[in-house]
Parts: C-alpha cells; structure tokens; sequence
C-alpha cells in the first residue's frame, strides 16, 4: 500500500477484517505489531476455499491490501 491511503498494520486490533492481494477477507486474531506478519482465519478466499474456517493462518503483512469494507460482494455480515 502507499500514499495517503497507508494502513498502519502495527495498530490493527483483533477482530479486524482485512482484504488481501488476493482477493480473500482475513479476519485478524493476533496481532504481533512486527509489521510483518499477522495471525489471521480466513473468512473468504477465492482461489482456495478450504482455507476458510477457524484455523489460524500467518499472513505477509505485504499481502494486504486494505480493511474489507462492511457489504462487499461475496462477504460475511
């Protein structure tokens, strides 16, 4: 991400849905604040479904894109 759309992944709290490069929603577990990695579940994924579920995933902070607005298509509510 860049410019003054930057999302500060260090103060993003448990709970926080997130859209990766991919296309996928995480929903955010741990928060390690390294700036590198965040523990995630899967709540969408598109290209890979089994990942969905509770299993708790590492995802490369590089890999998100931005917080999964509220109503987007294909979504959980």
């Amino acid at each position: 991400m860049s410019g003054h759309n930057a999302l500060n992944l260090i103060d993003i709290e448990p709970g926080t849905r997130l859209r990766t490069n991919e296309g996928a929603i995480v929903e955010l577990i741990e928060n390690p604040r390294d700036g590198v990695w965040l523990i995630c579940r899967y709540v969408e994924h598109p290209s890979e479904p089994g990942l969905v579920g509770d299993a708790e995933q590492t995802v490369f902070a590089q890999d998100i894109v931005g917080l999964a607005e509220a109503g987007q298509p294909g979504e959980e509510t």
